[in-house]
């Protein structure tokens, strides 16, 4: 038996593949999306008979729509839970930038998941008490030199979240921001804490159990935002 079906976006991501790995744990079968094949080979380990992976990249619409059809005709039930931990990053002050670089970062960031979330939320809807997660950063609530397009990107997707969470709620749809301040990966490694002192950063299992107590949380209810900092 499992607790449903979970759909994780950036499931290659040392933060998604966190996630992953708990809702696993918790009775889910999880469907892990990502660009790397090798990564996703991985992702299923000794519970590959409750995991499932396909290679997306989610600034190719086409392959959004692609993937998400099969979900409808899985045997293992409905969707009820959808994380968005999908995240670039670049540091760079704002006059030095590549273009193409913060298009993107932007794309990704931000764009990618407002088209998903309306796609997701049809699926949702059919299945409720359900879960939309969106996996922020600490740059979701305050502003920092040289990253203004990654910046830019969580805030909007702070401000997708709270919003779709007003249109869905009367649903019962759980829409939640975790928003991780500096942890021991990708973008945060690069930080001057990073580099120093990895060991006090946040760890992706810290996200993981956010993710997790929103899942968890009782459906008349929904923690809106989580906003998680390391103890540095």
């Amino acid at each position: 038996m499992t607790s449903g079906h979970a759909l994780v976006v950036g499931a290659t991501s040392e933060i998604g593949a966190a996630i992953s790995r708990r809702l696993v744990d918790n009775g889910y079968f999880v469907t892990g999306w990502g660009r790397s094949r090798t990564r996703l080979a991985g992702l299923a380990g000794r519970n590959a008979h409750r995991v499932s992976t396909d290679v997306v990249d989610v600034r190719d619409d086409a392959a959004v729509v692609r993937a998400l059809q099969p979900l409808d005709e899985t045997s293992v039930g409905p969707l009820r839970v959808v994380v968005y931990a999908v995240g670039l990053f670049d540091w760079a002050p704002a006059d030095e930038a590549d273009p193409e670089t913060w298009g993107d970062l932007i794309d990704t960031n931000l764009t990618a998941a407002a088209r998903l979330t309306p796609r997701v939320l049809t699926r949702l809807r059919r299945s409720t008490p359900s879960t939309l997660v969106y996996v922020g950063s600490g740059a979701a609530h305050r502003v920092f030199p040289n990253n203004a397009a990654y910046v830019a990107s969580k805030h909007g997707l702070a401000a997708l979240a709270a919003a779709t969470f007003l249109d869905v709620k009367r649903h019962g749809v759980r829409v939640s921001l975790v928003s991780p301040g500096l942890v021991a990966a990708g973008g945060g490694l690069a930080s001057r804490e990073g580099q120093e002192r990895p060991e006090e950063l946040l760890q992706p299992e810290d996200v993981a159990d956010c993710v997790d107590f929103v899942v968890r949380f009782p459906g008349h209810g929904c923690p809106v935002v989580i906003d998680l900092q390391p103890l540095i």
